[in-house]
Parts: C-alpha cells; structure tokens; sequence
C-alpha cells in the first residue's frame, strides 16, 4: 500500500486527511507538535490495518526538523505523497503584531515547508 507525511496531523484537516487515506489503507508517517495527540490518533488508525509512524515535531524550531524527520522516515516506509498540512493564521491587527509573532509565523507557514520538503523529497525520488 502507499505511504503518505502528513504535518499537522493531531487535529483539524490533518487528522481528517489521515482518517480518511486509513480508511483507503494508506499506512501514514505523522507529525504534529502534540505526542500525545499523535499517539491517540496512531491507535485509532493502526486498529483499521494500517502501519502508522509518529514523531512530534514543533514546526516552529528549526534545529530539529530533519533529524526528526529522518528519524521517522527510518521507521515508516517512504512516502509517496508528502502533505505539508501543518499551519497557523494571525487574525489580530497586522500593525500591533509583535515581530516575534511574525518570525513564529514565517517558521511555520514557509520556511518550515522547504525544510520538511528538502528532507522528504530526496527520499521519495
């Protein structure tokens, strides 16, 4: 069966996107910042027939990125599709953001994404 990432996987359409490839019999490599959260929803869908591989990542540090996601592709198959889900969204004052909170959210939102794909996508070639 294929192997699917996906980021952000604890909750909302991660978890959703998960259920939903499990049911199709995906086996899935997870990652989301809670390991509790992730271990639940890796109960739930390993009970379906599916392998399932966790590793809470937080998206937001990036010293730890690849070696977690190297991690974790040695203990899943290589994935054949990769869905970086994981996310957040700022709905305050765009001008009262703290820079703090903008630098948390570019990590996140974009500089988060070129790193899980520059560490995944060699591997899927």
């Amino acid at each position: 069966m294929p192997t699917a990432l996906i980021t952000g996987a604890s909750r909302g359409i991660g978890r959703r996107t998960a259920e939903l490839l499990a049911q199709r019999g995906w086996n899935l490599l997870l990652t989301a910042r809670s390991a509790d959260q992730l271990e639940q929803l890796a109960a739930e869908l390993s009970a379906k027939g599916v392998s399932v591989a966790t590793a809470a990542i937080d998206l937001t540090q990036p010293d730890g990125i690849a070696a977690a996601l190297a991690e974790l592709l040695q203990r899943g198959a290589t994935p054949s599709v990769l869905i970086n889900n994981a996310g957040a969204a700022y709905t305050g004052d765009l001008l009262a953001m703290p820079l703090e909170r903008w630098q948390w959210l570019l990590q996140l939102n974009v500089t988060s994404v070129m790193q899980v794909f520059s560490a995944v996508v060699p591997a899927m070639r």
